[in-house]
């Protein structure tokens, strides 16, 4: 079977990985970038995602790239402590949550592999049948030929625009920016929230540092093309009027190395995962982007791909059509519903008016955020 696949990001490459492991499969990975760079930020991988690794022969290796987040606490604007989840007892079941830096995942995917799989610099554009065959389309205008096109090229995929033309993002009004810090402005194996009006901070302990996550209203954020030293003043001013418990934590302020990262928070929801008559299917955040909200966006990517990548493995290339729409039929329903846990956590954690600010502050103090993400738990008890 041949199988093109647009996008060399976490889900590309998940599926890229397993298909390429029953040594059956033609794969090629299109990705855009000319080489593979700091991503400038971490995840939160979920046993739902992490497992995945087991599949390819690298939980070792991502346990040594990772770190245990046991403890998970939000605060409110006055440095208070709402609440306290104990992470280690809630997935008990299933394994840890694990800090990893997303270039780390990339490099644990990639390395994969066969060598010549990712074909860099080049991006693909459209897709189209030619009988039983998919014809790719590339920005250069380069035509390939397979059985099957995988859309895994993101949040603002060029090739879900080919095939159902432009679908609105939904956005959130905020703005996040990420950096690494040095340890210390959160405690090791926690993750650490500060919840204020106009400003969220996040801090997550991960092996080469905390990373930082400040959100705030698009209208209040730093030019993006300012020096990072800009970047940090302006956003320093948002934290110490809105949220000043969490202005002043030690090594708050302070880069490691790079730029500030910028993620316009907002998610998108694609008509349908499937496209071409079963022949395309979009995977990961070309068909259900995530919001960092709940920090399951790329456990869900991983382990959609691999349930992609193991329906593929039941077919031919005849069969490819069933096999898409079965794993369709097998995960879009749990995968949106992790989608509308993200969303539910937004409305509270991404606030613009004090008042707001205070109903939710008292709603926290007895209404566990466990509530608003029963999905995922649940999620990791079915098949996918």
């Amino acid at each position: 079977m041949r199988v093109i696949i647009v996008g060399g990001g976490i889900a590309g490459l998940t599926a890229a990985a397993l298909l390429t492991r029953t040594g059956s499969h033609e794969v090629v990975v299109l990705e855009r970038a000319e080489a593979y760079g700091d991503a400038g930020y971490g995840l939160g991988l979920y046993p739902l995602g992490a497992a995945v690794f087991h599949a390819l022969g690298r939980y070792g290796e991502l346990e040594r790239r990772s770190r245990v987040l046991d403890t998970y606490t939000v605060h409110g604007p006055d440095g208070a402590v709402l609440q306290t989840v104990d992470l280690g007892s809630l997935l008990e079941r299933f394994g840890p949550m694990l800090g990893v830096s997303r270039t780390d995942v990339i490099d644990i995917l990639a390395g994969c592999l066969p060598e010549g799989t990712i074909r860099f610099g080049t991006e693909g554009t459209a897709a189209a049948l030619s009988g039983d065959e998919v014809v790719v389309t590339t920005g250069s205008g380069e035509q390939l030929t397979g059985d099957l096109v995988v859309a895994a090229d993101g949040m603002h995929s060029a090739l879900r625009t080919s095939l159902f033309g432009e679908v609105a993002l939904r956005s959130t009004g905020f703005d996040a920016w990420m950096w690494w810090a040095p340890e210390g402005s959160t405690a090791a194996g926690t993750a650490s929230e500060h919840w204020g009006a106009s400003a969220f901070v996040g801090l997550y302990p991960m092996p080469r540092g905390v990373n930082v996550a400040v959100g705030v209203p698009t209208a209040l954020s730093p030019d993006p093309h300012a020096s990072p030293e800009e970047i940090l003043q302006t956003l320093r001013a948002v934290v110490s009027e809105h949220n000043p418990g969490a202005a002043d934590l030690p090594h708050l302020w302070e880069i490691t190395g790079g730029r500030p990262f910028l993620w316009p928070l907002a998610d998108v929801r694609a008509p349908q995962i499937t496209a071409l008559g079963g022949r395309a299917a979009l995977v990961g955040d070309s068909g259900l982007g995530f919001l960092p909200t709940a920090g399951v966006g790329a456990s869900n990517a991983l382990r959609s791909a691999a349930a992609f990548a193991y329906d593929l493995s039941l077919a031919d290339a005849h069969g490819v059509p069933v096999a898409v729409q079965r794993w369709s039929h097998r995960v879009h329903r749990l995968v949106e519903g992790n989608q509308d846990d993200s969303r539910q956590l937004a409305k509270v954690m991404l606030i613009k008016h004090g008042s707001a600010s205070k109903v939710v502050n008292a709603i926290m103090k007895h209404m566990p955020v466990t509530a608003m993400t029963k999905s995922i738990v649940k999620s990791m008890e079915v098949p996918f």
